[in-house]
């Protein structure tokens, strides 16, 4: 079913308002101390968290681009609004904000989030401004360069404005269902029952499950006071090889792990992608599988209890 600007999201479940419907259907003011905004509701991120946030005794107005927001992602009863919008669920103050969308584009918010009266902004960045920096691949590389920054457009935008900013840098991010690392390999594997990597991969990755993620966010909220950032990373470390096996193993097929020679995968990596069995591939990936991205996160587990969960995969074999 469709919304309509007038008469908001009628999916049971879903609450989604411009500010002059939450205005005529609901309470004219929040509780600002205990309201809270978020940019990518709908994110991988997002999902777990709007729940959380219910739980902890948050009142989320989230926010999405689409029309509705998709099946499945309306927990915590949050009230959905559209960036841009000047009065968010009737709000023209909503002082706290966890920003989930991709930082590089976080600073086309910030008038919005300036007009509405911001005081505190936990975001999320990633690691990948450190592991891809130097990367073959000039698309990476780009990658890299726009978080740095987004992050440093932040920095002095917050310094001038009296805005408290947190940046959350997570290592590699999965649910094993929606996203483009774990579920991206369980899907390669279950096409076509073998997965290649470069040279003996073994290189050691932290996987960090979507659900940390989100409890470390509401945890941030929960804070006094911040430290500037944190890096959120997996519960333990496990060589790229290892982590393959865990996929086969949760996509119930032996480990058919097809160990390419570097030189050989840049040779041929023209030729798999021109087949269509290399979309997502790249030689700064290849490279990566036999480098160690281990972070320290003592940090957040000081400040914010962050306890990752060892990587698991569960989900996959029941969804394959």
């Amino acid at each position: 079913m469709g919304c309509h600007e007038d008469t908001g999201c009628l999916r049971p479940g879903v609450v989604f308002m411009t500010g002059r419907e939450a205005d005529r259907h609901g309470p004219r003011r929040m509780n600002h101390d205990r309201t809270v905004g978020v940019l990518g509701g709908t994110s991988l991120v997002g999902r777990p968290l709007l729940p959380l946030l219910a739980a902890a005794g948050w009142r989320t107005v989230a926010c999405t681009r689409a029309a509705c927001p998709p099946e499945g992602s309306a927990g915590g009863g949050a009230i959905w609004c559209h960036p841009g919008d000047p009065r968010p669920g009737g709000e023209t103050v909503v002082a706290t904000w966890l920003a989930l969308c991709p930082l590089w584009a976080l600073p086309g918010h910030l008038p919005w989030l300036e007009s509405l009266a911001i005081r505190r902004l936990v975001a999320l960045s990633s690691t990948s401004l450190l592991t891809k920096r130097d990367s073959p691949d000039p698309d990476e590389r780009r990658v890299a360069a726009a978080l740095a920054a987004a992050e440093e457009t932040l920095r002095i935008w917050s310094q001038t404005r009296g805005v408290e900013l947190c940046l959350l840098r997570p290592t590699m991010i999965y649910d094993g269902v929606r996203d483009g690392n774990v579920a991206a390999i369980a899907a390669f594997v279950r096409r076509h029952g073998w997965f290649p990597v470069a040279g003996p991969a073994r290189g050691r990755r932290q996987p960090v499950h979507a659900e940390c993620i989100a409890a470390a966010c509401v945890a941030a909220l929960g804070r006094d006071s911040l430290a500037p950032a944190y890096t959120l990373s997996g519960g333990e470390p496990l060589l790229f090889r290892d982590l393959v096996a865990t996929v086969f193993a949760a996509c119930k097929l032996p480990p058919r792990i097809i160990h390419v020679p570097r030189p050989l995968w840049a040779m041929l990596l023209p030729l798999a992608r021109s087949l269509g069995i290399a979309a997502g591939a790249s030689n700064g990936m290849a490279a990566r599988m036999n480098d160690d991205l281990v972070f320290d996160h003592a940090d957040a587990v000081r400040d914010l209890g962050f306890r990752p969960r060892p990587f698991a995969v569960d989900r996959l074999a029941a969804e394959a």
